[in-house]
């Protein structure tokens, strides 16, 4: 090894090598160190206190009249909120979850937090699941004839909670279920705006400036590469001759 290392050629060429291998392993580092530019918003973990145990709520064995009071109060809910008609009437049934982000006057221009559907009719009304106090119902809605071409239909799943002061049922979720069939409706004119289009907030011109850096060390490492080679080729060869061997013959 010590004759191999007394050899400028080959302590050339381990330079080369060895800073090679650094600058493609400071690349690698870099770009999985610093490609994701997202924040992190988890909650930091306080040890200090108990941890919270999930426990399932208790089933509840719905009875005739319960059925009757939920299926009242899904009905009445698409006929006033779903279907943006009446919605004074419909603020009464909101729980806290849904009566949240919003006040009585927003509510009433239309522009609020229930997904509209012009509905017609409940094609089907069953139970999702029922908790003591927590009902999910699964509605099917439609719109228009059938029988013709401007009809629609759309799932739904209505969360209601009762609650414990009146004994009422309240509207705590209205969620859209799978895709719709049938015609398309035009939108309600009280169905509020367009949702704003998604901006991305990095360009995607910074992946240029990496690939140029990245191209150009490559380029750099390739001349460098082909010198070092043509330059040993050089040495051998007027070793070769100031020994006064021929140019084609190897010295050993």
């Amino acid at each position: 090894m010590k004759r191999r290392l007394a050899s400028p050629r080959f302590r050339r060429r381990l330079f080369w090598a060895g800073g090679s291998t650094s600058a493609v392993a400071l690349l690698v580092f870099v770009g999985f160190h610093f490609a994701n530019t997202g924040r992190s918003n988890a909650t930091a973990i306080d040890r200090t206190k108990t941890a919270w145990v999930y426990k399932a709520p208790a089933h509840m064995r719905l009875t005739t009249q319960d059925r009757l009071e939920l299926f009242n109060t899904s009905s009445r809910f698409v006929r006033t909120a779903v279907a943006r008609k009446h919605l004074d009437a419909a603020w009464e049934m909101l729980g806290p979850e849904m009566k949240a982000g919003q006040t009585r006057k927003s509510w009433d221009t239309g522009f609020n937090n229930v997904v509209p559907f012009k509905a017609d009719g409940i094609e089907s009304w069953d139970i999702l699941y029922a908790y003591e106090g927590d009902v999910a119902v699964d509605l099917s809605l439609v719109s228009g004839r059938r029988s013709g071409n401007n009809w629609a239909g759309k799932t739904f799943t209505l969360e209601l909670k009762r609650d414990s002061a009146s004994r009422r049922w309240l509207v705590a979720s209205w969620v859209p279920k799978g895709i719709g069939g049938g015609g398309t409706l035009s939108p309600n004119r009280r169905s509020g705006p367009p949702p704003p289009a998604v901006t991305a907030h990095i360009s995607a011109r910074w992946l240029f400036l990496p690939g140029v850096f990245l191209g150009g060390l490559l380029l750099v490492l390739g001349a460098a590469g082909v010198r070092s080679a043509v330059r040993s080729r050089r040495a051998a060869r007027r070793y070769a001759e100031a020994l006064g061997y021929k140019s084609s013959s190897n010295p050993s």
